[in-house]
């Protein structure tokens, strides 16, 4: 008696539970929007691989899938409540595509891309669903490489930036030098802050960690807006430091010692202790919202 009410019961909560939102046309779907975005996402993946820039791009998409695919019970428990503005969204989407593609702008392109399938979602599911999926959705346009317009636009400024502050330290440990531009004058020689030491690339590396780290912390908004800005900065003056130290051992040692493998082991010294100034601020932030812990 007891095993056939436990089989009723399993029977009832099965009934219950809301039905996912997968049939034959939405498939078909999936396949058609893969196919058009094909070239799109080929290019995208391309630029992973050719621009160290964008080189944790790869990572960011399967982190996606990973927080949607451990989400999954909770996506069955949400109600299922198509909302017809969802097409809005998807047109929007095809026009951004289309403008992207007569222009000659992959940033649109992709970024149509994210907003396709949010607005499926919401067509298909409902709010609901589109709340539970906002953030690995999010996510993914931490893998989108900036236009290029915005790129130079934000290198120029942090090379000098780099550049002054590195100078400023320079000085300050009795190290004679002079900031020109994106160029630290040394009594012996003459060091520039190339585009691939403006920051740039640390800083998009950062921003996605810090969203990450943000995400999973249960504490209100302006708590994870804490944590997740905190990358800035942080990123901001581990590059000038990353200066510094190769303005002093060009004083020191010659230019030479600012090239090849030393001058990158350097750098990545440099990040991973920015990491961990960053854990400690997340730390901080913590103690400030116990229940985060």
């Amino acid at each position: 008696m007891g095993e056939s009410a436990a089989f009723l019961q399993e029977d009832a909560d099965k009934t219950a539970r809301p039905k996912w939102p997968v049939s034959p046309l939405l498939l078909l779907l999936l396949l058609v929007v893969a196919a058009v975005y094909a070239p799109v996402l080929a290019q995208l993946a391309g630029d992973w691989i050719h621009d160290p820039n964008y080189s944790h791009g790869i990572l960011v998409p399967l982190i996606s899938g990973f927080l949607l695919w451990r989400a999954r019970k909770e996506f069955r428990s949400l109600p299922l409540a198509p909302m017809n503005l969802g097409l809005v969204g998807v047109l929007a989407a095809g026009f951004l595509l289309v403008t992207g593609v007569a222009g000659a702008e992959v940033f649109t392109q992709r970024v149509s891309l994210v907003l396709l399938l949010a607005s499926l979602i919401l067509f298909l599911a409902g709010p609901a669903w589109l709340k539970k999926a906002a953030f690995p959705l999010a996510f993914l346009l931490l893998a989108i490489p900036l236009p290029y317009l915005v790129y130079y636009s934000l290198t120029a400024p942090m090379q000098a930036l780099a550049a002054k502050v590195a100078v400023a330290g320079l000085r300050w440990v009795g190290v004679p030098a002079l900031a020109q531009g994106n160029i630290i004058h040394l009594p012996e020689t003459s060091l520039e802050v190339a585009e691939a030491c403006s920051g740039i690339r640390s800083l998009y590396a950062f921003l996605a960690l810090g969203a990450l780290m943000a995400h999973s912390m249960p504490i209100p908004i302006w708590g994870k807006l804490l944590v997740f800005l905190s990358t800035i900065p942080l990123s901001i003056a581990a590059n000038a430091v990353r200066v510094w130290g190769s303005g002093i051992a060009a004083h020191l040692a010659g230019p030479k010692a600012v090239e090849g493998t030393v001058h990158e082991l350097f750098g990545m010294i440099i990040f991973a202790i920015a990491i961990l100034v960053f854990l400690l601020v997340r730390r901080g932030v913590r103690v400030l919202w116990p229940s985060a812990s």
